[in-house]
Parts: C-alpha cells; sequence; structure tokens
C-alpha cells in the first residue's frame, strides 16, 4: 500500500513526516541533534550520531517518524525510529509487515522516543496518528525507560483501535527478568564508593588483589585504542564464544558475537566506547564492552570475556571495579549494568530500574494494511525461496498480494 509521507494533524499545528532515505536522514542531523539537547529523556542510543551507524548499510529496513511544529521547516518536536522486517503468516497465506524499535537493527540497549516536553502529548499523539494509517500488523518495542511517554503513546493506539499489551521477558530458562536493569549511583569519589556501597568482603577482596595483583605489575588493565581495538576485539568475543558456544550452538554463538562487534565498533566510531583489557604479561585474561553516555553521564556496560582457562577467580570483578574508578573519575553518575538481574550485578552495590516491553497489534487486518511497500525487496527474497522449495501456492499468493500493492 502507497501512503502518504506527510500528514498535517487534525486541530493541531504539528506536521508528521516519514523519512526513510540516507539523504533525508542526512539532512535531519541538525535538527535531530537540537531535539537531543533539549530532550531530558534522551540516550547515546537515540542520538544522530548512533543512529546513523543503525541506518547506514540497512536501506529498506527503516523509517523515521518525524514531528514538527508547522509544516515545511518547523522546529523538530517528536522523533520516532522504527525497524521493519517481513513476516509470512501461514493462517493468512500472506506477506505482513512487522516493525521494532528502530535501534533494534544495531542492539541498541535502550529504545524509545526523541521528544520535546513542552509538545510531549501532542506529540506523541500525533505520531501514533501517522503510524496508525501505515500498513503493519504488529509493533513491538522493547527496552523503553520513558514510561511516561510510553503510556502516551500507546494509549493513542488504543483508541484508534489497535490492542495493545505490556509484556514480560525472562530468559535464561526463566530465570532472569531481562526488563530489569540494575545500576550504580556513582558518588564523587572511588573511596566512598568502595566504602559505602559494597560489602566489606567484597571490597577486601578488591583491595587485597590490587595490591598483590595490580600494584606489583604481574596484571595489568589498559583501555583499546583505535590501534589495538581489533586485537582486544577479538580477544573478548573469542573469550566470549568460548563461554556461550556449546550452550547456544556454534551458529547462535556466532551470530550474536557479531551483533556485539558491531555495537562495539559503532561505539569506537562515535567516540562512545571504552574497553578494558585485563592481561597478565602480554596475555590478555579477559575483558569488558561499554558503551559511554557522556551528556547524561553515563557508562552502559554491554559484553564481558574472560579467558575459561584461567585460574584467576577475580578477572570480572577487576575489570568492573577498574570501570567504576574510571567512571567516577571522569564524573559520570551512573554504571549501568543493563538488561538483566543476574545476582552478581548486585554485588557491586546496583539497585533495579524498570524497562518496558509493548506489543500493538492491528485489529482490522484489511489486506491494504498489512504489507509496507518499503518490505517488497524482503518480500521478494522470501517468494524466491517459496519457488525453490516447490511451495507454489504460497509463491503465488505472495507475488499477487505484491502486485497489488502498485496497481
Amino acid at each position: 500500500m502507497k501512503h502518504d509521507k506527510s500528514i498535517s494533524v487534525r486541530g493541531s499545528a504539528l506536521q508528521v513526516a516519514l523519512i526513510d532515505t540516507h539523504a533525508e536522514f542526512a539532512a535531519l542531523r541538525d535538527a535531530w541533534r537540537d531535539l537531543e539537547s533539549r530532550d531530558p529523556e534522551s540516550t547515546v542510543f537515540m542520538t544522530w550520531d548512533w543512529m546513523n551507524e543503525v541506518f547506514h548499510d540497512k536501506l529498506f529496513r527503516w523509517s523515521v517518524l518525524v514531528v514538527r511544529e508547522g509544516a515545511g521547516a518547523g522546529r523538530v518536536v517528536c522523533i520516532l525510529p522504527l525497524k521493519y522486517r517481513v513476516h509470512w503468516s501461514t493462517s493468512r497465506k500472506e506477506f505482513q509487515t512487522e516493525m521494532e524499535a528502530g535501534g533494534r537493527l544495531l542492539w541498541s540497549e535502550y529504545t524509545g522516543f526523541l521528544c520535546d516536553p513542552t509538545h510531549e502529548a501532542e506529540a506523541l499523539t500525533a505520531a501514533a496518528g501517522k503510524l496508525a494509517q501505515m500498513p503493519w500488523t504488529k509493533l513491538s518495542m522493547r527496552y523503553v525507560a520513558q514510561h511516561r511517554r510510553c503510556k502516551i503513546f500507546t494509549d493513542a493506539l488504543a483508541d484508534r483501535g489497535f490492542s495493545v499489551r505490556f509484556r514480560e521477558y525472562m530468559i535464561n530458562n526463566k530465570q532472569t527478568n531481562n526488563l530489569l536493569c540494575p545500576q550504580v549511583d556513582l558518588p564523587e569519589d572511588f573511596d566512598s564508593y568502595l566504602k559505602n556501597q559494597i560489602s566489606s568482603n567484597k571490597r577486601q577482596q578488591f583491595n587485597r588483589f590490587k595490591r598483590r595483583s595490580l600494584d606489583t605489575g604481574e596484571y595489568t588493565i589498559s583501555c583499546a585504542d583505535d590501534t589495538t581495538l581489533e586485537a582486544d576485539l577479538e580477544a573478548l568475543l573469542t573469550f566470549w564464544r568460548q563461554k556461550w558456544g556449546a550452550d547456544k550452538g556454534e551458529r547462535q554463538a556466532e551470530r550474536v558475537a557479531g551483533n556485539y562487534r558491531d555495537v562495539l565498533t559503532a561505539a569506537q566510531r562515535t567516540g562512545s566506547l571504552f574497553m578494558p583489557v585485563l592481561r597478565k604479561g602480554d596475555t590478555p585474561l579477559g575483558a569488558l564492552g561499554h558503551v559511554l553516555d557522556r551528556k547524561n553521564g553515563l557508562m552502559h556496560f554491554i559484553v564481558a570475556g574472560r579467558d575459561s582457562a584461567a585460574t584467576e577467580a577475580f578477572i570480572g570483578a577487576a575489570l568492573h571495579f577498574y570501570s567504576i574508578e574510571w567512571a567516577i573519575g571522569q564524573g559520570f553518575v551512573c554504571y549501568d549494568f543493563c538488561h538483566g538481574n543476574e545476582p552478581y550485578k548486585y554485588n557491586y552495590g546496583a539497585q533495579d530500574h524498570e524497562v518496558l516491553y509493548f506489543e500493538v497489534r492491528r485489529k482490522d487486518m484489511n489486506p491494504d494494511l498489512v504489507l509496507d511497500s518499503i518490505c517488497v525487496g524482503a518480500a521478494m527474497r522470501r517468494l524466491e525461496d517459496f519457488i525453490s522449495e516447490g511451495k507454489t501456492d504460497q509463491a503465488a499468493r505472495g507475488c499477487a498480494q505484491i502486485a497489488r500493492l502498485f496497481s
């Protein structure tokens, strides 16, 4: 279905546009950055620079809803990046467009909305109104920390006849709640952190390791830079695959490791990577990958890797304490362990912060409102699979559906 790329909002001075090309995205850079500076709930994962890494090689898999004051070049007051995928419905025998938060194309830890707080309710409602007119069957947004904005947005879609539900997200055989994000509030100095925010046993372990290992020079910690990134990243991901390859299967482990590589490489290109590596002599024993949010003073822990053959028990703790000490020294206010309430995170004084996961579905399954033309390339690739597999009925139905988009 073809749809207008820009609409006016009835009874409002707002205009909503849809952009989906690199040229349009590049032209939006200054306005996007201006909105970042006005939004107290912005994150590094919603910046123009980060989304430029997300979008740069993924044409036809994303779009951005842009809400402006007035028509034309009015000031941008809301931005919602979207990710597209094609789903084949076996029950309805048709292609369907499904959407997620755009940042998930690069495994962004947090998603959501950029919004001018003075236009929040009106702008989010306008974005929902535009989205309601577009062809898709399901929208899911995971890891949104903006609770108030979620309610405004989902209420607006529910008012337009869509079904909305907020979901749980449990992993590791339902042992880990992935919507809880343990975070450590950082004081002004590291000594205060050690004294007041961790147990005496943990503090003694750290001091003993520092005195016997780091201070003697037997072990060292250094941070990846442009000259060492490739080797340091390979060491981290090799360690990660050693730990998780058997549980996840080699193919899945390679895919996930590739995603981590993309995230940390994007962080390096945007000047937001912090990756300490622990070595004994010249031999790496472990590493942590972080993404820095300098504007908001957050250090986001992304991934860890340690040599499974190493006998040292302090590898992970040494790296986390080093990272926390560095963050405090740089004036950061939060060390974020990101998704998952694994028990070890609370040894560092972390407290839970909840993020949301919601799913919106279209009730009116009008055939003209289920497949977006931006997904035609992906649908055609699915058709090739149907033909090669001898699924002629599915191929014929898919061809007819695509033809209707352009009739």
